[in-house]
């Protein structure tokens, strides 16, 4: 089924330099949002997504109503929502597995919905920058190819991506909107910040420092559990050489864009290596059993806690 902007059909995806073009009322509505003031977000009600993740719930869920996640420069963070339902999902995309990832949004969304004709699905999309090694053009062209190819219909209300998401910095490039959130029962979109990301946050990085392309579900919204993993990620060779390389070094290259990373990318890219030095084959040393670690949100804290194995 074709997407839907502005209530026309687009049957056939066209690149982001052109999609910028056919529709420049995306730049209203970016702009709107970038003149946002950013939000600090705390623990409470929040489940915060990282890269290659996607999680959903609904409305009427009492422990999450917040979806999060940051850190995108050349990454697009999506939101799926049925507006009849009020469920909603959100994933981190940096170009892997991206029809898969969407498709397991619409089944999430679908499964918290009774009546998916009782409204719309729309969709949000945010990040991006015009880089120089335009990685963030291939993320948009692919996000906008899976939306078109879709066997659903998709409107897409948000698009504040790549051409439409950068400012200059001494003539030096850099993405304006680094993390979102988006309140599950307000149906709101917002810039934000997550001081706290939730647990695991290591392992969930080691999972993509070696090639692991697949967009991961994290959270069941019936049991209101995180849950993480199992997974395998595999050996990194040399670890040991990456870990003692300056922080200049590991910027240039382990990441798309070394000048626009936040400030703490190095520590996080340590803390992934660090992880996949110390715990190899995860199966065995990470997960109890092949079972994934599973939390439970602290409603007074906001904070997550490790359940024990069943």
């Amino acid at each position: 089924m074709p997407l839907i902007v502005d209530d026309k059909e687009i049957k056939k995806a066209s690149k982001v330099d052109e999609f910028v073009t056919l529709f420049p009322h995306f730049k209203k509505s970016s702009d709107e949002l970038i003149k946002q003031s950013v939000e600090v977000v705390g623990p409470e009600q929040l489940l915060y997504i990282g890269q290659r993740e996607l999680a959903g719930t609904s409305p009427d869920d009492d422990v999450i109503s917040i979806l999060g996640s940051e850190d995108a420069t050349t990454c697009h963070i999506m939101v799926l929502r049925h507006t009849g339902s009020g469920a909603a999902a959100m994933v981190h995309y940096d170009g892997s597995s991206v029809a898969e990832g969407l498709q397991n949004m619409i089944s999430i969304v679908e499964d918290l919905t009774e009546d998916m004709q009782a409204g719309r699905l729309e969709v949000h999309l945010v990040g991006g920058f015009v880089d120089e090694r335009k990685n963030s053009h291939e993320v948009s062209d692919k996000v906008i190819e899976a939306l078109c190819e879709s066997s659903y219909r998709l409107h897409l209300v948000t698009a504040c991506i790549t051409h439409f998401n950068t400012e200059y910095r001494n003539s030096v490039p850099f993405p304006i909107i680094y993390g979102v959130a988006f309140d599950v029962k307000a149906g709101r979109l917002f810039r934000a910040k997550f001081p706290d990301k939730g647990p695991d946050m290591a392992l969930r990085g080691a999972r993509h420092c070696t090639g692991s392309k697949e967009n991961l579900n994290i959270y069941n919204p019936q049991t209101h559990r995180l849950e993480i993993g199992p997974f395998h990620y595999d050996r990194l060779p040399n670890v040991d050489l990456f870990l003692s390389l300056p922080e200049s070094h590991i910027r240039k290259y382990l990441s798309t864009s070394p000048e626009q990373e936040p400030d703490t990318f190095c520590e996080s890219v340590r803390a992934g290596l660090i992880q996949l030095r110390d715990f190899p084959n995860p199966l065995q040393t990470v997960f109890n059993g092949g079972k994934p670690k599973v939390y439970a949100k602290d409603k007074r804290s906001g904070l997550w806690q490790l359940q024990p194995v069943g």
